[in-house]
């Protein structure tokens, strides 16, 4: 009866040793991968940090310089109308703005104006990209000043006196990720 016993016990162990190691060896998935902006260096990508709907990730494009990027989690109400996706880089930073109600013409310059639900209004300078999504270039060292407004309002509404209104979009979360890219940048694309 005691070998019974053992034989049993032996058992459960050897079992419960099985389930926790297999249990052990799982892996997390990545979060998935960040669109590739049309007409802008892209890279393989690795995790920076995630947070308040936001993640971040660090891309090497081949040959090329490492850049950070900030792109919104998937979701219903963010996918409705316009995207920014935000870029740090060494010496130029900036966003991306696609999803809009009039797509842009590649490499034609428009003038922006972003008006803010507080009562602020900034214009910016975009270039318009192959996928109709804009680029708006900020130097690295101003790019927390200049994006200011997007940290500290909750909506926006963009418009082009070339394009007309290209929509407006919620700021949910846009000062963490703001914050983070300029956090990677320092830390991963800075020479």
């Amino acid at each position: 009866m005691d070998r019974l016993r053992l034989g049993r016990a032996v058992g459960w162990i050897t079992l419960s040793a099985a389930l926790l190691t297999t249990a052990a060896c799982q892996t997390t998935t990545a979060p998935p991968a960040s669109p590739a902006v049309s007409g802008l260096a892209s890279g393989p990508e690795r995790p920076f940090r995630s947070g308040r709907g936001w993640t971040v990730t660090i891309q090497k494009p081949d040959g090329g310089k490492p850049f950070c990027q900030a792109t919104r989690n998937p979701d219903a109400a963010a996918d409705s109308g316009p995207r920014m996706v935000f870029r740090t880089a060494a010496a130029e930073s900036g966003f991306v703005l696609s999803g809009v109600s009039h797509p842009a013409t590649p490499g034609e310059r428009y003038e922006l104006t972003a008006s803010f639900d507080q009562g602020a209004k900034l214009t910016l300078s975009g270039r318009g990209l192959p996928d109709g999504s804009l680029h708006v270039a900020i130097p690295s060292k101003s790019y927390l000043d200049e994006l200011d407004p997007f940290a500290r309002n909750r909506r926006v509404i963009f418009r082009s006196a070339t394009l007309g209104d290209l929509g407006a979009m919620a700021l949910t979360g846009t000062s963490w990720a703001i914050n983070a890219s300029d956090e990677c940048r320092i830390l991963n694309a800075d020479p």
